[in-house]
């Protein structure tokens, strides 16, 4: 469990490091003794670094199977995004839509990304991170018969959920995928809307999600996206706590290092509104440097 923090630790880690110098290359803050030759000693820190970011996804599939298995709400204290209370109506959604497709609503999630408003009648969208579908399901009531949604999740779990939902409440238009937000199994240039739900900063790269995104969005498309990021630095112990990393906290990046991957990778950013008080209604107090933020990414 505790080898998936390295990747935070490898990252920022100094030329000299426990008292060891580095002579120049590149240490791992696990490795015993440092290697003098630096191609080699970043070709090991890479492998540790890429092994780390495939625990990193088992832990969360593995906690996002649970919260299925055990019909959601079985976070208390922090173990996935919300904190383990259903705040759906805290956080945008109305009565109305939470009733409409109840078993599709998890209690998961920082904010309604298809209130947003940049749906219409037609489109073609993605949801990343699916779950079992009731954004989907929103935004398929908006699209209508000429659009289609298809749902994206990396938890078989998950997406078995959304496809049953979908034949429950007979929701014709929307697909459910399983793939990685990373590694989209979406055609380029074929997208008119990406939204997502507070499942972003689950990802180890962030950036390639950013790319991915671009790469299937048409010319003009847009992502509307409700996401958490960081107002400061994690102290190393909540950077380190296992619980936070499922509760879509100890993944996060600050606000201004999350924008710049954003308009690095070619987006234009419109923030739409920002949550300070997400901590406050995830878990009760002000203890985390947490924010939702609400904005659209427009693809140049």
């Amino acid at each position: 469990m505790k080898k998936i923090f390295i990747v935070a630790a490898v990252l920022s880690a100094p030329l000299f490091i426990n008292g060891r110098d580095c002579k120049g290359g590149t240490c791992c803050p696990s490795q015993k003794t440092c290697n003098p030759v630096q191609k080699i000693a970043t070709e090991s820190c890479n492998t540790a670094s890429n092994n780390n970011k495939v625990e990193t996804k088992e832990i969360i599939q593995q906690a996002y199977s649970t919260v299925v298995k055990e019909s959601g709400f079985v976070c208390e204290g922090g173990g996935c995004c919300g904190g383990g209370s259903d705040l759906s109506q805290q956080i945008g959604y109305t009565q109305q839509e939470l009733e409409m497709f109840a078993d599709a609503n998890l209690g998961l999630g920082c904010g309604h990304p298809v209130s947003l408003g940049y749906i219409k009648e037609g489109d073609i969208v993605i949801d990343l991170g699916s779950g079992a579908g009731l954004d989907c399901f929103l935004a398929a009531c908006k699209v209508g018969r000429t659009g289609k949604v298809i749902g994206v999740d990396m938890t078989q779990e998950m997406i078995n959920k959304a496809r049953a939902n979908a034949q429950k409440y007979t929701m014709s238009n929307v697909e459910f995928r399983l793939g990685d937000i990373e590694a989209l199994p979406v055609d380029s240039n074929s997208v008119d809307v990406i939204m997502s739900n507070c499942v972003i900063n689950l990802a180890p790269n962030k950036k390639q999600v950013f790319k991915e995104a671009h790469r299937v969005l048409k010319s003009g498309g847009k992502m509307a996206v409700s996401d958490v990021v960081l107002l400061n630095q994690l102290t190393d112990a909540q950077r380190k706590d296992p619980k936070l990393l499922c509760a879509c906290v100890s993944g996060a990046v600050l606000k201004e290092d999350y924008l710049g991957m954003l308009q690095q990778v070619g987006f234009e950013v419109t923030i739409i509104d920002e949550d300070k008080d997400i901590n406050k209604k995830w878990f009760g107090n002000d203890e985390l440097p947490i924010s939702s933020l609400k904005f659209i990414a427009y693809k140049k």
